[in-house]
């Protein structure tokens, strides 16, 4: 005698606070990567790119996504003016003047961006415990094209 049919257990809830997204992944611990992948020069810009894009679902990831791209944009962006400052500095000023200018320029943009990390550690908690962190300006822009 054979023993009666039991279906398959149900697969197992993942307790996100996120939910799951379409991609596949939980949505919270896809939008915490989306800000961690910053540190790592232009992945991060790429990572929020296709999150964003390729997520149809969360709007939780979409947020995330589109507010950590908007930030790595602005770390671009504040880079590019810093390499201008310095060009501008090494050529207006004498070697030895241009030379502590340009350092000078160096070590305020290494604070500003130790500074922007706070921020963007932050956020990347918040995504992952799966709240809506709105960073100043970018996250009411971000909040807007989200909910478009």
């Amino acid at each position: 005698m054979s023993a009666p049919y039991t279906p398959p257990p149900p697969p197992p809830e993942t307790n996100a606070p996120g939910g799951q997204a379409s991609i596949g992944m939980d949505a919270n611990l896809a939008s915490m990567i989306c800000y961690l992948t910053m540190f790592c020069c232009g992945l991060g810009i790429v990572v929020s790119l296709v999150f964003f894009f390729v997520e149809k679902t969360s709007r939780l990831l979409r947020f995330h996504a589109m507010q950590a791209l908007l930030f790595g944009c602005f770390f671009v962006a504040l880079g590019i003016v810093f390499r201008i400052l310095q060009f501008f500095v090494a050529i207006a000023l004498s070697d030895m003047v241009g030379l502590f200018g340009t350092l000078g320029l160096w070590v305020i943009q290494i604070i500003i961006a130790l500074l922007l990390a706070i921020p963007l550690i932050l956020a990347a908690i918040k995504a992952y415990q799966g709240q809506y962190f709105k960073l100043p300006i970018i996250g009411n822009i971000a909040w807007n094209i989200v909910n478009k």
